[in-house]
């Protein structure tokens, strides 16, 4: 199934890419590469206590300063063992962690071009493809045992801002910070009974490089 979900999203991409591609605008497309780290933010509703990843974007200046662009990701979210998302008693001791497959599509706005670098601002939608290798330990009298957490897909919303530096012809280094928040939290239960939404809400921070062609 999750072979499945990631040439989806992979052909999502392509074909997102294909499409913007050469039709936007006639400047070069730009493709990203970068390494993302994730700072869940929900307190003591929060599930997950960090999460590191990678993504992929491409993108166009369709009418600069303004542009689009698709994007995929792949990350993995550790559960925080002192976490108490779920809000009831008998469910204690979380462990694993979720393997995350993020894909959509943004809106970007350029409010720094300079001769070397630029400032750029990004707003998005995407939809959450979620792996769960969750657990709690069920201390309900008739269950005594570990259970699995079954999490299922989510859409999120970001906005971020990325810096970028040429250092050579065609190819920026870039640093970048965001915030993420849910539009539709993920439906979870365990051993078949349905428990609190869990959340994908955090910020996040990036490092990566941008290649134009």
């Amino acid at each position: 199934m999750m072979k499945k979900a990631i040439l989806f999203a992979l052909t999502v991409l392509l074909c997102g890419g294909a499409a913007l591609g050469g039709m936007l605008s006639e400047e070069p497309g730009e493709l990203t590469v970068a390494g993302r780290y994730f700072f869940p933010g929900d307190g003591d509703f929060d599930l997950f206590d960090g999460g590191y990843g990678a993504t992929l974007a491409y993108r166009e200046w369709f009418s600069f300063p303004w542009g689009a662009g698709v994007n995929l990701g792949l990350a993995q979210w550790q559960v925080s063992d002192s976490s108490d998302a779920y809000k009831y008693a008998a469910l204690r001791d979380y462990d694993g962690d979720a393997l995350l497959i993020p894909f959509g599509a943004s809106v970007f706005f350029n409010m720094i071009d300079w001769d070397n670098w630029n400032l750029v601002l990004e707003t998005g939608v995407q939809y959450l493809l979620v792996d769960s290798s969750v657990s709690v330990f069920n201390s309900e009298e008739t269950a005594q045992k570990r259970q699995d957490v079954k999490i299922d897909d989510a859409v999120l919303w970001n906005i971020g801002a990325e810096y970028e530096y040429m250092v050579a012809e065609n190819v920026y280094v870039m640093g970048g910070i965001g915030y993420q928040v849910d539009i539709l939290k993920a439906d979870t239960e365990y051993s078949g009974r349905s428990t609190r939404d869990t959340s994908f809400r955090g910020a996040y921070a990036s490092l990566g490089a941008k290649f134009l062609f």
